[in-house]
């Protein structure tokens, strides 16, 4: 399942990114070249940017690339370790279920009625990049718990 997710927004990261280049080069191109500024690009690049951070967090949880102070962790071994994994990835479930989910739900339905200046969309649409990288998160916490229950090594995976 991590691998199936892993992939899924690997693919949607990219193409976010690939969009948001695009949508810059022909920003600036309309600009310079022709004269007249697109404003939807703009804003289509700045909640692009938002979406692409909030799921590039999930998945930098899920690959265990997250910053990490390692000080702590690098002196410990066997069960010890495991205690501190496992409580990390507890923190980790407790944060995205409260503030992220919970929280950016909050958010989303509040901001369901303000309309976005240029393209005139519910600004909730935006918002909802929160609950749905507070979900990811949990499911990635989840398999990296029972990934350390089992005893498989925590080694982070290169990105």
């Amino acid at each position: 399942m991590k691998t199936i997710l892993n992939k899924v927004l690997e693919l949607i990261g990219a193409a976010l990114l690939i969009g948001m280049v695009a949508l810059v080069l022909w920003q600036v191109f309309s600009r310079t070249v022709l004269g007249n500024p697109n404003t939807v690009t703009e804003e289509l690049v700045r909640f692009g940017l938002v979406w692409f951070a909030m799921l590039s967090s999930a998945y930098v949880v899920g690959q265990k690339a997250h910053l990490a102070v390692t000080i702590l962790s690098e002196k410990l071994t066997g069960k010890k370790s495991q205690a501190l994994e496992m409580i990390v990835q507890c923190l980790f479930l407790a944060f995205a279920a409260i503030i992220m989910v919970y929280g950016g739900w909050n958010a989303v339905t509040l901001t369901m009625g303000q309309i976005s200046p240029s393209m005139g969309i519910p600004m909730g649409y935006v918002y909802l990049s929160v609950p749905v990288s507070g979900v990811l998160i949990i499911i990635y916490s989840l398999i990296n718990l029972i990934d350390t229950f089992s005893g498989k090594p925590a080694i982070q995976e290169k990105i």
